[in-house]
């Protein structure tokens, strides 16, 4: 669970960077606004001759979040697939209070995987007849293009709902999981980290469906905050349940 935590709490504040990056495009666009609209920035760069520069620094931009977003997705997968996923295995056969939790976990964040990763083939494949017609230099016929495109992003679109249903899933068995670390270990931390993975998962969807970039950032936060409270729980339970050390040997009479 801790090195589950960590490697969360590493990946979500890679994504708060990222997304940090993507606020500094919406601060330049608000001062091409100010400036009298984005034609007259680019008159302003093209005449200070400062435009070469101002591009490649925004291509850099762009490429730091995306390398930002790609470290984080894999972070993300080896905290949940290498050792989230086994570690509540492990509580499993501690204690039988934590099979449900750790079937759901399981279960639920490896489908999720798999329809994911099916979704974005499916997505791929539909766009296969436009990259060959540019490969072959040749114009693709519109209605043809657009029978075999709007089907394939229609199935992707449904794979992708059935596995955020499943992430979904396996997220209850996490939070199942924290609830009965709480209650088996005495730790109130782990309550606290479930709570507050919950608060963020919420955020989160409200910041998707509202598009609103502080409530995402706001949704990073708390799941930050969550994974550190369940990391120092972890921690605290580990050490109330080694064994206490050996006393002292006597000292030697002189």
């Amino acid at each position: 669970m801790r090195k589950a935590a960590t490697l969360s709490i590493a990946s979500q504040l890679l994504v708060g960077l990222a997304s940090a990056v993507f606020l500094f495009f919406v601060f330049l666009g608000l001062i091409a606004v100010l400036t009298g609209g984005p034609e007259s920035l680019v008159e302003e760069l093209l005449r200070s001759g400062a435009l070469e520069p101002f591009v490649i620094a925004l291509i850099s931009f762009l490429i730091a979040a995306i390398a930002l977003f790609f470290i984080a997705a894999i972070l993300g997968l080896l905290a949940t697939f290498v050792f989230l996923v086994p570690g509540v295995g492990k509580l499993a056969k501690w204690s039988s209070a934590f099979e449900t939790p750790a079937k759901l976990v399981k279960w639920g964040y490896w489908s999720a995987l798999a329809l994911g990763a099916l979704a974005l083939l499916v997505v791929v494949a539909s766009f296969e007849p436009l990259v060959q017609a540019i490969l072959q230099q040749a114009r693709p016929e519109p209605h043809v293009f657009a029978l075999q495109l709007v089907p394939g992003l229609s199935a992707a679109l449904a794979l992708a709902v059935l596995a955020g249903i499943a992430y979904l899933v396996g997220f209850a068995g996490l939070v199942i999981a924290l609830f009965e670390l709480s209650s088996q270990t005495k730790v109130g931390g782990f309550k606290v980290g479930a709570i507050l993975l919950i608060a963020g998962l919420a955020l989160n969807l409200v910041g998707v469906l509202e598009g609103s970039f502080w409530v995402s950032l706001l949704a990073v936060a708390a799941t930050i905050i969550g994974w550190i409270f369940a990391r120092d729980a972890a921690g605290k339970a580990l050490a109330a349940a080694l064994p206490p050390p050996p006393p002292p040997p006597p000292s030697a009479p002189a």
